[in-house]
């Protein structure tokens, strides 16, 4: 492994993205533009309710087929890239031999198996007088969801012991991709090893008092290193795979929303990013290892030099918007189908004919459960405020606001966490491409929003590293100037700010008045 940077005169980068539902390959040149762009979907399984697995080898596959397809389409000389990088779905881990093979099918970030293990977590920290507050102290994350692979890995060694003891490594999805296009050994990211959950969060290393408190094994954990350390070159095989030539620099990545947020320049206090896909995170910065009061927001590492980012999650955002169109909009749907038009703009523009507020009509977006801050996996979605005044344009416009009520709630855990305000969002994802939904942020959060030229914001932060390590920048502050560029930007009307305001407070006494009765009897109704 180096520690050192290369220079290039190469052209171009290359950002993978391994994502839950697909991968894809990125050709970026040195100002940020997207030169191709090539597209695999993973083969997800789905063994029983509640279980979400993926074979790790069709990823690899997905990611050379990508890589091939995009330099074809390109028709880029292979010569002239300088370098490849990855981002990745964070929250899925890999148990696999020294040999390289695997000892199991992954198990995804979605799966809900380990939801049985939070109970004996908190147990075996009381054999040691600790509390998940003092859990959240070392680590910087809550102990309550089930996405954390630390549980899901406690899982397998109680249900598949065998298949624990087996393995000589646990890796994430970065090593899993770096190693399979040349990287020596395998090496994840060190800004994510916090979602392993016997980490020291504020010096990303391993905690021994925590490893023995959850009976597992150091050792069996890869090796990390920075984002933007060079750490292996694309052999020959890769080469014959992918398209690519053997030699060029295999550079760490880092996970898909910290290089989102770099992807679209939030790289220092003040500054936050906003991704609104299927569920919502926000991300914000400190030079200090911040801490959320209510322990509901994790803490992790960002390429940023210097930093920690404090992330805050909701599970349903554009997602919410989706079910919307498949339940209220079949007909426009298929005639914007016929017509090669965006139905979402068909849905915007509805929308947009609605006042702010819509007479009273307050979305609650937890058809998935409430994550941050309430995390309430009984939580369900709701309409509150319906009279006989309200038509589809309501219906619409509310469940955009009632998302942005709910990235309202994770951006004040952020602020509570000592963070300096927030100046300005940058907000990226499917949301970003609707005007209206960018306003109706900027008015509930009384905030400046802007969004960035590259959709693709996350590869970018990917192709950002790869551009970093292969010297085609001398660091990542350069590369975000030359990378990024603004849009549009998006100012709080002060008019509409006032009346958010009042129907955010309805927005968190309604759950309140739902969460103790209401809500537990129809998840008990509903079965889950």
């Amino acid at each position: 492994m180096e520690d050192h940077k290369i220079m290039t005169d190469k052209k171009y980068v290359i950002g993978i993205d391994a994502g839950t539902t697909g991968v894809r390959t990125l050709i970026f040149n040195a100002a940020g533009d997207i030169c191709a762009m090539a597209y695999h979907e993973n083969p997800l399984v789905f063994p029983e309710p509640g279980k979400v697995e993926l074979d790790a080898q069709k990823i690899i596959d997905g990611c050379y087929f990508s890589t091939k397809k995009a330099m074809e389409e390109s028709g880029i000389d292979p010569n002239e890239i300088g370098g490849i990088s990855f981002t990745f779905m964070r929250s899925s881990f890999v148990l696999r031999k020294n040999d390289g093979s695997f000892v199991r099918d992954i198990i995804m970030w979605q799966d809900l198996r380990c939801q049985e293990m939070f109970p004996w977590m908190e147990e075996q920290l009381k054999k040691k007088d600790m509390t998940p507050e003092d859990f959240y102290k070392i680590s910087g994350f809550p102990l309550c969801s089930t996405t954390w692979p630390s549980a899901k890995i406690y899982w397998v060694k109680k249900h598949e012991p065998q298949l624990y003891e087996e393995a000589d490594v646990i890796h994430s999805i970065h090593a899993l991709l770096a190693n399979a296009y040349g990287a020596e050994g395998f090496i994840d990211d060190r800004e994510d090893i916090g979602w392993w959950g016997i980490i020291d969060g504020t010096k990303f290393e391993f905690e021994p008092k925590l490893a023995d408190i959850f009976e597992v094994d150091i050792d069996k954990y890869a090796q990390n290193a920075p984002a933007g350390t060079v750490i292996g070159y694309t052999t020959e095989i890769v080469a014959e795979k992918t398209g690519l030539v053997p030699g060029i620099p295999i550079i760490v990545g880092c996970g898909d929303h910290q290089c989102a947020a770099i992807g679209m320049g939030n790289n220092h206090e003040g500054l936050a990013s906003l991704v609104l896909g299927t569920c919502g995170l926000l991300v914000g910065h400190s030079h200090v290892p911040p801490r959320d009061p209510n322990a509901s927001c994790q803490v992790l590492g960002t390429p940023m030099d210097g930093q920690w980012e404090i992330e805050a999650h909701s599970n349903a955002a554009a997602s919410s918007f989706r079910w919307l169109r498949d339940a209220i909009m079949q007909t426009e749907f298929a005639v914007a189908q016929q017509g090669n038009v965006d139905v979402y703009d068909i849905m915007t523009a509805i929308a947009g004919e609605a006042e702010v507020g819509c007479k009273g009509l307050v979305y609650l977006p937890w058809n998935a459960g409430a994550n941050c801050p309430h995390y309430d996996p009984t939580a369900r979605g709701a309409f509150i405020g319906f009279t006989f005044a309200h038509r589809r344009a309501e219906i619409i416009r509310s469940v955009m606001e009632g998302v942005a009520y709910d990235i309202k709630d994770m951006y004040v855990n952020l602020t509570q966490a000592g963070l300096p305000k927030f100046e300005v969002l940058r907000l990226g994802g499917g949301a970003a491409r609707s005007s209206l939904w960018c306003q109706i942020v900027a008015d509930v959060l009384n905030m400046p929003v802007e969004t960035v030229e590259c959709e693709e914001s996350t590869a970018l932060g990917a192709g950002m590293l790869a551009a970093t390590g292969c010297g085609m920048y001398d660091n990542l502050q350069d590369a975000i100037d030359n990378m990024v560029k603004i849009k549009d930007r998006f100012e709080p009307i002060p008019e509409n700010v006032a009346k958010y305001e009042e129907l955010y407070k309805i927005f968190n006494d309604a759950y309140d008045a739902l969460k103790v009765k209401v809500f537990p009897e129809i998840s008990t109704y509903q079965g889950y």
